[in-house]
C-alpha cells in the first residue's frame, strides 16, 4: 500500500508539473523580450531591500530564466543549481540568512567561495489559476538577515509581478476572443441565440454598434457591470447612455475604428453605478455583414484593479524617494548635535574655497576641540559628556551668523567656515567664543575651548586651510587652552611635542596630540 500510495502522489506531482508548465508557456512571458514594468518592479525591489542582486524570474522543467535581473550576468541557470527551484511552490517566503550553512542548498554552485551568495530572500509568483511560474528574489554576497518590513515588501513586489502575469494571461485570452469574435460575427448575427449564448460565458464585457454609434448588443458581463437588463441600452446611443464629455470621447475613437480595417487597442474609464470609476482595456474592431452593413466590435478588459496595484506602486516610488532624501541627508548629517558631520563639513569646505577663488573674496576657518573633554567624560560619565556636545553644538550656531558653518567634525571637535570673514575678524570672534562658552551655566557649566584659526590665501587648497586652522589650534592648547589664535603655518611648534603632519588629506584630531 505504501508503494501505491507514494505512486500516486507522483503521477499528481507529474500532473501539476504538466500544467504548470502549459499555464507558463500560455503567457508567451518565457523568453520574452525586456519589459520597462518587470524592470520596475526589480529597481523598487533592489532599493527597499537594499539587496546588490535582484531578479524576476520563469522556471520552466529545466532551467530558471531571468526575466529581469540585476547583479548577474547571466540569462538563465539550471532549475536543480538554483534557489528558487525551492522557492517556486512554496506558498511562503524563503528567507535564508546564511546558504553555506543549510545542507539543503549543499549542491548548489553558486554559493561557494568568496564569491558566492551568502543570503536569500524569494518569493513565487503565480497566475490567476495559482499555479506558481516563478519567483521574485533578492540575493547578497554577505550573510545578513531580512526585516519583516523587508519581507513584507518582497511579498507587495511579488503580487506587482502576479498582477502582470495576470494582465498577460487576460491579453491572451483576449486575442483569442477577438479572434474568435471576428470569425464569428458574421455567421453568428443570423443566429442570435447561439451567438449571445456564446458572448454571455465570456469573462469580459463585449458589445456590437452600428454606423451610427447605437447599441445593438452587449453581453451579460456589462448588464452586471452597469446594473442594467440586456435590454435597457439596446437602440440607445453613447449621448443618451453616458455624460456628454464621455460620449464625445468614446464617439471620436469608434469614427476612427470605423475608418480602418485592423484591431485598435484603448484605454477606457466609465462611471459605475456606486460612483466609482471603472477602467478598461478595450480592443474594438470593425466588421460588415452578410448585407453589407458596418458596424463596431468591442471587447473590454476590467483592469480596475490593475489600476489601483500601480497606485499604490506609485506610491512606493514616492516614498522611496522621500527615503533616499532623508539617507542622502543622514550620510551628512550628525545625529548627536544636527549639524553638518565631518563629510558635510568637506562638502561646505569645497564650496567655500571655490566661491572664494572666483570671487576674490575672503574666507575664514575654525577649528574648535573642548579643553580636557577626557576628563569630563571620566568624571560626568559619557551621557553627560554627548549632552554637553549637543548642548555646544546649538551655542555654537547662536554665537556666529547664519551665513557661516558649523559642523561637527570629530568627538569633540567642532569647525565654522566663516564667508566673507577676513583672518583678524575670525580671530576677534574666536575669542569672543571663548569666552562665551567658558560664562557658560548649565549643562556647559565649567566647559573651556581652544580654538585655531585659519585665513585663506589663493595658494591654499581646503586641506591646507584645515592643517592651518589646526596648527593654531595645536599651539593653543600647547599655550595654555581656553584661547584662540590665528595659525600662520604647518612649521614644529615651541611645545617640544610632535609636530603636525605638513600634508593632511583628513581632518586631524588634536586628542591625538594633547586633551
Amino acid at each position: 500500500m505504501p508503494a501505491i500510495r507514494g505512486s500516486q502522489a507522483a503521477l499528481t506531482q507529474q500532473l501539476f508539473e504538466t500544467a504548470r508548465l502549459r499555464a507558463l508557456h500560455a503567457t508567451g512571458l518565457l523568453d520574452s523580450e525586456p519589459e520597462e514594468v518587470f524592470d520596475d518592479i526589480r529597481r523598487l525591489t533592489v532599493k527597499m531591500l537594499q539587496a546588490p542582486i535582484a531578479a524576476v524570474s520563469f522556471i520552466d522543467d529545466a532551467r530558471v530564466w531571468l526575466k529581469s535581473a540585476e547583479g548577474v550576468t547571466c540569462a538563465s541557470t539550471p532549475r536543480k543549481e538554483s534557489i528558487c527551484h525551492y522557492t517556486l511552490l512554496q506558498r511562503t517566503p524563503l528567507v535564508v540568512s546564511d546558504l553555506t550553512e543549510d545542507e539543503c542548498f549543499a549542491n548548489i554552485p553558486s554559493i561557494h567561495g568568496e564569491s558566492g551568495f551568502k543570503s536569500y530572500a524569494g518569493v513565487s509568483v503565480r497566475d490567476v489559476d495559482g499555479y506558481p511560474l516563478g519567483t521574485l528574489c533578492v540575493m547578497d554576497f554577505v550573510v545578513r538577515s531580512f526585516t519583516e518590513e523587508q519581507i513584507e515588501v518582497l511579498k507587495m513586489l511579488g503580487r506587482q509581478v502576479e498582477v502582470q502575469i495576470a494582465l498577460r494571461q487576460r491579453i491572451v485570452q483576449v486575442d483569442e476572443l477577438t479572434r474568435t469574435a471576428d470569425a464569428l460575427a458574421k455567421d453568428l448575427l443570423s443566429s442570435n441565440e447561439r451567438f449571445c449564448a456564446f458572448m454571455d460565458h465570456s469573462p469580459v464585457a463585449a458589445y456590437i454598434k452600428d454606423q451610427d454609434g447605437r447599441m445593438r448588443f452587449y453581453n451579460r458581463k456589462v448588464a452586471e457591470t452597469f446594473c442594467i437588463t440586456q435590454h435597457d441600452w439596446l437602440g440607445r446611443s453613447d449621448h443618451e447612455i453616458w455624460p456628454s464629455e464621455l460620449a464625445d470621447e468614446y464617439r471620436a475613437t469608434d469614427l476612427a475604428v470605423l475608418a480602418q480595417t485592423g484591431v485598435v487597442e484603448v484605454e477606457e474609464r466609465t462611471p459605475a453605478p456606486n460612483g466609482s470609476q471603472v477602467y478598461w482595456k478595450s480592443y474594438k474592431f470593425p466588421f460588415t455583414d452578410a448585407n453589407g452593413q458596418r458596424f463596431l466590435a468591442g471587447i473590454a478588459i476590467d483592469v480596475t484593479r490593475e489600476k489601483c496595484q500601480e497606485a499604490e506602486l506609485d506610491t512606493i516610488r514616492e516614498e522611496l524617494a522621500a527615503t533616499s532624501v532623508e539617507l542622502r541627508r543622514m550620510t551628512v548629517t550628525d545625529p548627536l548635535t544636527g549639524l553638518p558631520n565631518r563629510r558635510g563639513f568637506s562638502r561646505w569646505l569645497d564650496q567655500c574655497v571655490s566661491s572664494a577663488s572666483r570671487s576674490k573674496r575672503p574666507l575664514s576657518m575654525m577649528m574648535i576641540d573642548v579643553d580636557h573633554f577626557r576628563l569630563i567624560n571620566d568624571t560626568r560619565g559619557h551621557l553627560a559628556g554627548d549632552a554637553m556636545l549637543a548642548e555646544l553644538g546649538g551655542v555654537l550656531t547662536t554665537l556666529v551668523s547664519p551665513f557661516d558653518h558649523v559642523s561637527r567634525v570629530g568627538g569633540e571637535e567642532f569647525a565654522i567656515l566663516l564667508p566673507d570673514t577676513p583672518g583678524k575678524e575670525a580671530l576677534a570672534l574666536a575669542e569672543r567664543i571663548c569666552s562665551d562658552i567658558a560664562q557658560q551655566s548649565g549643562v556647559l557649566r565649567g566647559m573651556t575651548v581652544s580654538i585655531g584659526v585659519a585665513s585663506w590665501t589663493p595658494e591654499m587648497s581646503g586641506n591646507t586651510m584645515v592643517a592651518v586652522a589646526n596648527a593654531g589650534l595645536y599651539r593653543a592648547k600647547a599655550d595654555g587652552r581656553n584661547r584662540a589664535i590665528l595659525g600662520t603655518g604647518l612649521e614644529p611648534q615651541r611645545s617640544g611635542l610632535s609636530p603636525i603632519p605638513a600634508a593632511l588629506d583628513h581632518i586631524v584630531g588634536i586628542d591625538a596630540f594633547i586633551d
